[in-house]
């Protein structure tokens, strides 16, 4: 953010065809300041930015547009792409529904059991938990000591510490949306 902001101050600046040394004059902040602010080195202050946005014309809602990073995050995977198989077996298909998910603080996951399908017990470290949306058919969840009958449409979330499996225990496939959180694979 620090980096961008410092950009688009040198490209204001620079539209307006001012100096460093003009902007430091009508600011009173110094010239080695303002340029490391420009560079990314130095964050400065609203204060400052405020005195800058002011040097150069704009309003600071005008200095500090495109400085938020949280629409670059948003990243679509098109079907046509492929999801990345995570696990692939006889009974078990599980998918990765995004990409670079070591980035992400959920990771949304396709299973698809087959009939008679069971994953592998699993327990996850202390703090990370687990979301399952039915989308298709029925499993039998395991958690710790406990057994959870889901159908379509049921949803379970749980401390994925606890061990845990998934079956299906039906004639059917089945497939559940899972999201785990904070991203562990």
């Amino acid at each position: 953010m620090v980096k961008k902001l410092g950009e688009r101050i040198r490209k204001l600046r620079k539209e307006k065809k001012l100096t460093l040394i003009e902007i430091a004059q009508k600011t009173g902040i110094a010239q080695a300041t303002l340029s490391r602010i420009e560079t990314g080195t130095m964050t400065g202050t609203v204060e400052s930015h405020s005195k800058i946005a002011e040097a150069i014309g704009v309003g600071l809602a005008e200095l500090y547009e495109f400085v938020d990073e949280r629409e670059d995050a948003a990243a679509a995977q098109k079907k046509e792409d492929g999801a990345k198989v995570t696990v692939h077996t006889q009974q078990v298909h599980i998918e990765l529904l995004t990409s670079e998910s070591s980035k992400k603080k959920i990771t949304p996951l396709l299973i698809t059991l087959q009939a008679g399908g069971k994953t592998s017990p699993e327990s996850l470290e202390r703090g990370v938990e687990k979301f399952f949306y039915v989308l298709e058919g029925d499993v039998t969840v395991h958690v710790g000591k406990k057994d959870f009958n889901l159908k379509s449409g049921d949803t379970l979330y749980f401390d994925a510490s606890l061990t845990h499996t998934l079956s299906n225990e039906k004639k059917n496939f089945a497939k559940i949306l899972a999201a785990v959180s904070p991203s562990k694979i």
